[in-house]
């Protein structure tokens, strides 16, 4: 899906959203029950309210402005109490270590931060200088160049590693860095970090006794989260470390999800529980085929084919990385005479491997088909290897910007009705390596019958991976002491214990020059991490735009 694509589908689903959220508030509104679609957001903690459990039969309210969805409630009030109100000496407990994870996750995170913008900073310089160092080199004159076009890609692959090197955070692009096809997992895990976040807010408050409002959830463009209103009032009255319970349990919940996820992806219990159901583990053998998008590959690739080599590349153990290893980290590209393009297509062209890498490859016409299919046939990495006669070990060209050949190992399910008594069989494809990568999705586990659903272990296992990486990028990034950000908050609380003077031993100006003091430290920190934290995340955006590849 390319980038206009994306673009028309956002404006697309949000005039959706808008269409249906009319209709709806104008059949309430005939029934006489407007106030539930509502365009006014009137904070609840505005509201007297003399008994907190009185909030609790408010009516939910769905808001909507432009491309920002709402819905908020008061259904979970009670049951956030009750949990609360079960165990109050091991949330005390529990939420005391929530504060010194959350501070030291602070410290931390200003820390990742600098270090982010650094990179992010030095990176971006040295791609400019590459660009401006390397501007004359293009196509027309790559062969007064041979020194830019060796079989080792080692332009190519500084450059990747130049960007690996320079971002400590990845963006998050639907159809750069994000496959268009995890976009569903991609929101599904956000929402679960967001719900778990909030979650631990609205236990801490009641364990507290300050009563919480609302909690709710919203859409914001693509992106989704949770959220949870408790009364100012209330919390004002909270002793210090009361408050940074509250604050920091947001955090400390993101912690141990991040930590329970990534026991749950290391340990094998995915694995483990599936194969004791419908499934078996392929690991060690090759990859599972679970889908593949409408393409040439839709009537060859079954569902659960293994895929058992890429090339001459074993997928024999730890094969998922493997996969991931081949068809995403490989730049061994070339940059003249593409394989592939010949009118007869059969005939394609050909380097050869050893030669000199100081002097122009020789380049033979042959036929592709025997020499990259056959099975059989011997693979060599330069002429020594091969045992006959005349032996010439050869390449095809693969420039970058141009297909890539691959060959395909496999192994049809043994429901197949073509399947070849099980026999490993080979298909030779022609693409972009991150695009089969896209378009093929694989697992480790394969079903023992036909019937046995295909997404199920890789649903669950891609969208753990993604709540893991969220949650660790929500802990760092929402403890951090920026506007709007729980670190915000937890600073202010922290300098005012700080900066805390007894007024009675104190006089006004004193008072005042404490608090002046205070005020002036709390916004350079503040002014400081914002302008960091913007710096960081559309740098990275722009860096992961227009510096991916170049």
């Amino acid at each position: 899906m390319v980038f206009s694509d994306l673009v028309l589908t956002f404006l697309s689903f949000w005039a959706f959203v808008h269409v249906i959220y009319r209709i709806l508030l104008r059949q309430n509104s005939l029934h006489g029950t407007h106030q539930h679609l509502s365009r006014i957001n009137i904070p609840l903690s505005h509201l007297p309210v003399s008994n907190p459990n009185l909030v609790f039969h408010k009516p939910p309210t769905v808001t909507l402005s432009y491309f920002c969805l709402r819905y908020k409630t008061t259904k979970f009030n009670a049951f956030f109490q009750s949990l609360a109100n079960r165990a109050p000496k091991f949330w005390k407990i529990w939420f005391d270590i929530g504060v010194l994870v959350g501070i030291s996750a602070m410290i931390i995170g200003i820390g990742v931060m600098i270090l982010a913008g650094w990179k992010l900073l030095m990176g971006m310089i040295r791609s400019v200088e590459f660009n401006f160092q390397n501007h004359d080199i293009n196509d027309n004159n790559f062969s007064l160049q041979p020194k830019l076009v060796k079989r080792s890609g080692e332009i190519n692959h500084q450059i990747e590693k130049n960007n690996e090197d320079h971002q400590v955070f990845i963006p998050v692009i639907p159809g750069v860095t994000l496959p268009t096809s995890h976009l569903i997992y991609y929101l599904i895990a956000l929402l679960i970090c967001g719900i778990i976040h909030e979650a631990g807010h609205a236990i801490a408050a009641y364990r507290e006794s300050v009563p919480i409002d609302y909690t709710g959830i919203f859409l914001y463009f693509f992106y989704p989260g949770a959220f949870v209103s408790f009364s100012d009032l209330h919390f004002n009255k909270c002793l210090f470390r009361e408050k940074l319970r509250i604050l920091c349990a947001g955090v400390w919940h993101n912690i141990v999800i991040f930590l329970f996820g990534m026991f749950i992806l290391n340990s094998g219990i995915i694995t483990l529980s599936m194969s004791l159901t419908g499934y078996r583990s392929v690991e060690g053998t090759g990859v599972s085929v679970i889908s593949v998008e409408s393409t040439d590959l839709t009537g060859i690739l079954y569902p659960s084919t293994l895929i058992t080599k890429l090339d001459d590349y074993d997928l024999n153990e730890a094969s998922l990385d493997k996969w991931n290893n081949f068809l995403l980290k490989n730049y061994e590209l070339t940059k003249v005479h593409p394989y592939g393009n010949s009118e007869n297509k059969e005939i394609s062209c050909f380097q050869r491997s050893d030669q000199n890498s100081s002097h122009y490859k020789e380049l033979s016409c042959l036929h592709a088909r025997p020499i990259l299919v056959n099975i059989n046939e011997q693979r060599c990495r330069k002429d020594l290897d091969c045992d006959n006669p005349l032996p010439m070990c050869v390449l095809p060209y693969t420039p970058s910007g141009f297909p890539v050949p691959v060959r395909i190992y496999f192994k049809h399910p043994p429901w197949i009705a073509n399947q070849k008594e099980n026999k490993e069989q080979v298909l030779l494809w022609l693409g972009d390596l991150e695009n089969l990568w896209e378009i093929v999705q694989v697992s480790t586990l394969q079903p023992r019958w036909s019937w046995v659903p295909l997404w199920i272990p890789f649903t669950v296992e891609i969208i753990i991976r993604y709540t893991v990486s969220f949650s660790l990028a929500l802990c760092i990034l929402n403890i951090l002491p920026a506007f709007q950000l729980d670190g915000y908050h937890a600073l202010t609380t922290i300098l005012t214990r700080l900066y805390e003077v007894d007024d009675r031993a104190s006089t006004a100006i004193s008072i005042s020059k404490r608090t002046r003091q205070r005020k002036n430290l709390e916004n350079g920190v503040v002014y400081g991490v914002t302008g960091l934290v913007g710096w960081v995340v559309f740098g990275t955006l722009i860096s992961g735009v227009f510096f991916e590849g170049h």
